[in-house]
């Protein structure tokens, strides 16, 4: 008989949570990205939890001062690209998400501008108060 042996995740995916709220679920949400995006971001958190930053890294763009973008695969409409940091209580082991954003390919950064000072903001308020993030799985 084969025995399935189910390995805890040795990579932690956070998120930061604004009033009881995942921020970057709220993005998707509010900018009506289609779930079958948000499937596709989900299984990459996935693979971050298991590979870690290396497994995604060609998903990966770098948009400066430590932040990065995650573009999630679509065929059509906006491209999903949340922000995150590695860390920042352990950059070895851990990325946070801290804003949802979309990826500009004609222009090769994130949109809108204002999404890595939101970033920055949730980066400072987490760094106050540990409690404003969550781990687990991107739902």
């Amino acid at each position: 008989m084969d025995v399935i042996v189910l390995k805890k995740p040795v990579f932690g995916v956070y998120f930061f949570y604004d009033h009881g709220v995942n921020v970057v679920r709220r993005w998707f949400f509010d900018e009506r990205i289609p779930e079958v995006a948000w499937i596709a971001f989900d299984a990459l958190m996935m693979i971050y939890e298991s590979g870690g930053i290396g497994a995604i890294q060609a998903c990966v763009a770098d948009l400066g001062n430590g932040f990065l973008g995650l573009k999630v695969a679509q065929r059509v409409g906006v491209l999903p690209c949340p922000i995150f940091r590695r860390g920042p209580f352990d950059e070895e082991t851990e990325i946070t998400f801290l804003a949802g954003a979309r990826w500009d390919e004609k222009n090769n950064r994130v949109r809108p501008f204002s999404a890595i000072g939101e970033a920055e903001e949730n980066l400072e308020l987490l760094l106050e108060d540990r409690t404003r993030r969550r781990r687990g799985q991107s739902t």
